[in-house]
């Protein structure tokens, strides 16, 4: 089936016997995406134009499709039509549709963007009444937040494609197949901007999709001006690019912040205002020992990813520690298990894991997802943590039912499932895995065709060993009032909703005598006539929202490289006091955890903060979550217990709400605009009319500015930020072998352990979407525990073929392979030698060489193959604890010879 891409088309009548309608697709004239990204987030405007080709048939309806990243927040819509110029504001679908439609028929031009309602991350746009030989232009804003990429850079994704994302469907008027045609030969042109905060510094920008040129030191936009580390643009070097895959940025910046927390005040809406906080925390808590079982997509649509799915899982495999239960799940349009249960991680069962995955074929039909997960949490040994790693080219639709069953099992477990997924290929469905990620306490990773999964898979493996952190909670300090106490609010307090005395009077009245008044079966002044208002049901309940709204309402499990992003919509109500820090807390079963971080005021009202809040609070409804669900009234009753008839009203209520308010659309409220003079829009006010054209008779300017979303004046951004490992922050931390219980976000703590050389874990950057106006940093509330000792730096790699006629990657995965189930390598010299080039020799202190061979393939691999850290590090890991507790001779000495063989090689 050919791809499914974004295009404009309208339906006409087939004369095919099984089909009532066609697509046919309004020729593209140009398509190009200008973005702009600022530290951890983007803001990208989407440009494309079209044509009705034909002199004299007008087009009554078309239909636009388009696929946006998860997660990203929709803030402008303007769609020119011939001489008309179309502005887009947002109301309730509902509303929005009838606006829509009422102006159709009066033959006036309009336009509705709307959510699909299988995949948030899919769009549509309706365009009524072109005219013949019209041209439409139609203009797409939209803001969100960057996936961290590694341990310093941010990974930036255009999608362009529609299917395989999701396949086909029948729907002829939805997203069936697609005539070739449909995408212009000229491709898409793509710009992307990089404006990180003064004081960082870009080290490369790299495409793993498409070829790029990139411009050091300026943006595409900027006039002459001194060159800057700060700033970089990338385009197609071949100035455009076909709509098949999706386009991936990947930047990399040195220190490209600290924890954060930036509070914004809403520019129109009066005493309104939001507060982000980001941070990829900083702290090392002992392993534990879960079970794991590797989901793995063997569908049609992995034919040609199965050779990397392979090469992955085999990494996998072998860096798992001793202590764990493992299995694997293939699935297609069924599944099947290696066991019936997860076994002991053992030599043998590893040999049989490792025989089986060789075996992996694209065999197994369509991709059910959901039937391989409930699979393999009803097969869990419920007695210990299940973490789920799952693999896909993410080929479903109807996610709600996925995420929702997800929901279920990590609740009623208390958080003991977690879900790591990673979506392979160029048309991964981002809202499929991301939504799975945020339902299943994980968090999520794509790869392009040809990308390693190496460094990936090695990621998820480390946070599906991290112990589980839960109890999260999120304090807001204040400004002292005076000297006697400090004021915080926490945001669980919030919880409880006071219901108006309306709701309270619904309740059965009584007697002064404390019994309920008896009802007479005949009375002769009753009104038999029947209660027309009665009859479209109760109204809803009244519930204000809190005062701190928290998005997401669930703060996700937190992992030492993994940024998250946590926002708070302040009501009015907390107005009259100046926040100064904001406190998140958090249990283990090592200990309390904390961080606190400054408040850092914007110097002028904006709104992109409100809007990515907004958008937050509103994929929580979405996805079956948010604080509706975790509101209760004054007398502790949960509000979805007390109406669990109208759950789904009140969290509809509470999406329009959102989306009305700060312009976000949603499953529930969508753009609508109808054509009007100069920047008019049509907008109907609550409690406005429609007038005798369908649509509302309230006109007014355009509420979106056009300026630039991320604009802040120059000095905002001019202090270099300090970093957590700053020597001041390390003075009172003496015993570098010492395991703290009391343990903090921000810095790494580690149990009693051998130093290991190059580190002992990831660590993440994080950012916020506006630079640090001073160097301010966190301040820790807990006693800092040691930090693991700083690396030296590490040797040049030799990314060329060496004397053995081996890639660097491939002697690689020649060194795991060969890596015994224990963390040691076999005393096989012969073989050893064949893989590094040179004779290892005998051990220089006699006795055993399994640990001198274990000594120089580690010293090998952190030498030579520094570059492949994120590979290996799991692998030596294990190898060193091997060491450890096998040993009994002077592992120094040992690791002194084996640096000495290694360099003279």
């Amino acid at each position: 089936m050919p791809t499914v891409i974004c295009g404009c088309y309208y339906l006409v009548d087939s004369t095919e016997r099984y089909r009532r309608h066609e697509k046919h697709y309004l020729p593209l004239v140009s398509s190009s995406f200008h973005s702009r990204i600022l530290s951890t987030t983007s803001s990208t405007v989407l440009t494309q134009n079209f044509t009705n080709p034909s002199p004299s048939e007008p087009v009554k309806e078309c239909i636009y499709e388009f696929p946006l990243y998860d997660g990203v927040s929709v803030v402008k819509f303007t769609c020119r039509i011939g001489e008309d110029v179309l502005h887009g504001i947002v109301k309730e679908s509902v509303d929005a549709k009838a606006i829509f439609d009422s102006a159709v028929a009066k033959g006036k031009t309009a336009a509705l963007l709307e959510q699909a309602p299988q995949a948030a991350d899919v769009f549509s746009i309706k365009l009524g009444n072109i005219p013949a030989g019209g041209k439409v232009v139609v203009e797409t804003t939209y803001i969100g937040e960057l996936k961290a990429h590694e341990s310093d850079g941010v990974r930036f994704t255009i999608p362009t494609s529609i299917a395989p994302r999701y396949g086909s469907r029948s729907d002829p008027t939805t997203f069936g197949s697609v005539r070739a045609h449909a995408q212009h030969e000229g491709g898409v042109q793509i710009v992307v901007d990089v404006d990180m905060p003064t004081g960082s510094s870009i080290k490369g920008l790299q495409s793993p999709s498409h070829p790029i040129a990139v411009s050091m030191g300026t943006v595409s936009t900027a006039s002459e001006a001194d060159p800057a580390m700060s700033k970089a643009s990338a385009t197609l070097s071949l100035g455009s690019a076909t709509l098949e895959k999706d386009f991936v940025l990947i930047v990399q910046v040195k220190d490209i912040g600290t924890p954060k927390a930036i509070l914004e005040t809403h520019p129109t809406i009066p005493n309104h205002r939001a507060l982000m906080a980001t941070l990829v925390p900083k702290f090392a808590l002992p392993t534990c020992h879960p079970e794991i079982v590797f989901v793995a997509d063997r569908s049609g649509s992995m034919q040609g990813n199965i050779p990397m799915l392979v090469s992955a899982m085999k990494v996998f495999l072998k860096s798992m520690p001793a202590g764990v239960k493992f299995n694997i799940c293939s699935f297609g349009s069924s599944f099947s298990f290696l066991w019936p249960n997860s076994q002991s991680y053992t030599a043998d069962n590893l040999a049989e894991a490792i025989r089986h995955v060789g075996t992996f074929d694209s065999n197994m039909g369509g991709t059910q997802t959901f039937e391989a997960i409930e699979a393999t949490v009803t097969r869990r040994w419920s007695d210990l943590p299940l973490e789920i790693m799952l693999l896909t080219d993410g080929d479903i639709w109807d996610q709600d039912e996925l995420f929702t069953y997800i929901n279920q099992q990590v609740e009623e477990t208390k958080g003991n499932i977690r879900i790591f997924p990673l979506g392979i290929g160029g048309g991964v469905s981002h809202s499929l895995i991301e939504g799975v990620a945020r339902a299943g306490n994980g968090f999520a990773q794509a790869v392009q065709n040809g990308e390693r999964l190496d460094s990936c898979v090695v990621r998820m493996l480390r946070g599906a060993l991290s112990p589980h952190i839960t109890d999260y909670s999120l304090e807001v300090k204040y400004e002292h009032e005076d000297d006697e106490f400090e004021v915080i609010d926490k945001v669980t307090d919030g919880m409880k909703i006071l219901l108006s005395d309306s709701e309270e009077s619904q309740a059965p009245s009584k007697a002064l005598d404390g019994k309920e008044p008896t009802i007479s079966l005949f009375d002769s002044t009753a009104n038999l006539e029947p209660d027309l208002g009665a009859s479209r049901g109760p109204t809803l309940p009244t519930i204000s929202p809190p005062k701190l709204l928290q998005a997401p309402n669930k703060i996700p499990s937190l992992f030492p490289f993994s940024r998250t992003t946590v926002y708070l919509l302040l009501s009015p109500e907390t107005y009259q006091r100046n926040p100064t820090a904001i406190v998140l807390r958090a249990t283990s079963a090592h200990g309390p955890l904390a961080l606190e971080i400054p408040i850092e005021l914007l110097p002028s009202p904006q709104d992109t903060i409100h809007k990515l809040a907004a958008k937050k609070a509103v994929q929580d409804l979405e996805e079956g979550r948010g604080w509706i669900y975790d509101a209760k009234d004054q007398k502790g009753i949960l509000i979805k217990d007390r109406y669990p008839s109208r759950l789904d009203e009140l969290v509809t209520k509470e999406g329009v709400r959102l989306g009305e308010k700060f312009q976000i659309p949603s499953k529930w409220c969508s753009f609508v605009a109808v054509a009007a003079s100069g920047k008019e829009i049509s907008k109907r006010e609550a409690g406005d009319k429609y007038n005798d054209d369908g649509y509302a008779s309230c006109i007014e300017e355009e509420a979106e500015s056009d300026g630039d979303l991320f604009d802040l004046p120059s000095e905002f951004s001019r202090a270099p930020h300090a970093t957590l490992s700053e020597p001041s922050t390390r003075a009172a931390m003496t015993d570098t072998r010492s395991y703290t219980p009391y343990a903090s976000f921000g810095v790494q703590a580690a149990k009693k352990m051998p130093p290991m050389r190059g580190g002992g874990g990831f660590s993440g950057r994080g950012g916020s979407i506006f630079a640090s106006p001073s160097s301010a940093h966190a301040r820790y509330i807990s006693p800092p525990a040691a930090p693991s000792p700083s690396p030296p730096p590490p040797a040049a790699t030799n990314s060329e073929v060496d004397s053995t006629g081996r890639e660097p990657l491939e002697k690689l995965h020649s060194i795991i392979a060969l890596q015994d189930f224990d963390g040691s390598w076999p005393v096989d010299k012969a073989e050893i030698s064949r893989i590094l080039g040179f004779d290892v020799g005998e051990n220089p202190q006699g006795g055993n060489k399994s640990p001198w061979v274990t000594v120089v393939m580690v010293c090998y691999l952190e030498k030579k193959l520094a570059d492949e850290k994120d590979t290996w590090e799991l692998v030596v890991e294990k190898a060193r604890a091997w060491l450890v507790d096998t040993v009994t001779i002077d592992l120094e000495g040992l690791e002194k010879e084996a640096a000495k063989l290694v360099d003279r090689t």
